[in-house]
């Protein structure tokens, strides 16, 4: 409830302020009238040492940087980037929000995420998360390598007791 009703309880409350004469940063108040309606759209995006790509981009290039990762507490969800966007809000500050639009593998342990002996974690591409919020912010990411795991050839001798 909290997270449906605390955009309308901002603007309420700081517009009943600026009514009584209460100053607010310039920040505050262009953030509670919300963001222009006209978002970027970019191919690539650079953050925290991280050059982030879509998906799209992915398939016309030899190198694969559309793989994220983000943490929730002792979760970590594997992803890969749709969409990067950039949400701009009106004014003179000039806010600005990257969020990356994500499609999600399942997390779940030995299902969808595998961790070896030596630390290195595998994510079965073929299972996605079937209930997720597709938006993370671009400085909660974290850049992910996906490398095709070969199968294993079965000899007839393994097939045979």
């Amino acid at each position: 409830m909290k997270q449906r009703e605390f955009g309308g309880w901002m603007f309420t409350y700081v517009s009943a302020g600026l009514a009584r004469g209460e100053t607010f940063d310039d920040w505050i108040r262009e953030m509670v009238v919300g963001p222009n309606f006209v978002v970027k759209s970019y191919p690539r995006f650079c953050t925290r040492g991280y050059a982030f790509t879509t998906q799209k981009r992915r398939r016309s290039s030899t190198t694969y940087d559309a793989g994220v990762c983000s943490a929730s507490g002792d979760d970590v969800y594997y992803g890969h980037i749709h969409e990067i966007l950039e949400i701009k809000y009106l004014g003179m500050v000039g806010l600005r929000c990257t969020v990356f639009y994500c499609d999600w593998h399942d997390n779940t342990p030995d299902r969808g995420v595998r961790t070896d002996a030596f630390g290195v974690t595998s994510v079965n591409s073929r299972r996605k998360l079937q209930y997720y919020d597709p938006f993370i912010l671009a400085s909660q990411a974290d850049q992910v390598c996906y490398i095709n795991e070969r199968k294993k050839e079965r000899k007839k001798d393994d097939l045979k007791e």
